[in-house]
């Protein structure tokens, strides 16, 4: 009776520890999907500023459309547009460049969006404009 009580409280001891590991590997997991994510977003949103740099240096903005409805502003991996190494290489941003919808010529449309090497995506979208007296760019919606 003493050798089936202690198999009985083995395999209740061996469970307990099969499902504290399972809950350890899923909370991991979890918390790299978040930072994947995060790190996505982050990307996205580097992706709308370095588009807004390049637009500082255009003087008409309607020589970047060129008569199209959308343009690709910037595609490549984050790393070497930023030029540098410090940022992680499987994060892949494209940023276009549209007409505003209400017809502003002075307003751009800008989506960013950003992939890791994963599958994980997140999309930013911003509208700018050019302020006329001082050529400086505004933000008027970011989301």
């Amino acid at each position: 009776m003493a050798l089936i009580t202690a198999l009985l409280a083995m395999l209740m001891m061996l469970a307990l520890g099969a499902g504290v590991s399972m809950t350890t590997l899923t909370e991991g997991s979890i918390a790299a999907h978040h930072r994947d994510g995060l790190q996505a977003l982050y990307a996205a949103e580097a992706g709308i500023d370095l588009a807004v740099n390049h637009l500082r240096a255009v003087e008409d903005w309607q020589t970047v459309l060129d008569g199209r409805e959308a343009v690709t502003l910037l595609d490549g991996r984050l790393a070497d547009l930023l030029q540098s190494g410090t940022v992680d290489a499987r994060l892949v941003v494209t940023v276009t460049v549209a007409a505003d919808p209400n017809g502003d010529e002075q307003v751009l449309l800008l989506q960013s969006s950003a992939i890791m090497a994963g599958g994980m995506r997140r999309a930013v979208q911003a509208r700018v404009r050019k302020r006329p007296e001082t050529g400086e760019v505004e933000t008027l919606s970011w989301r």
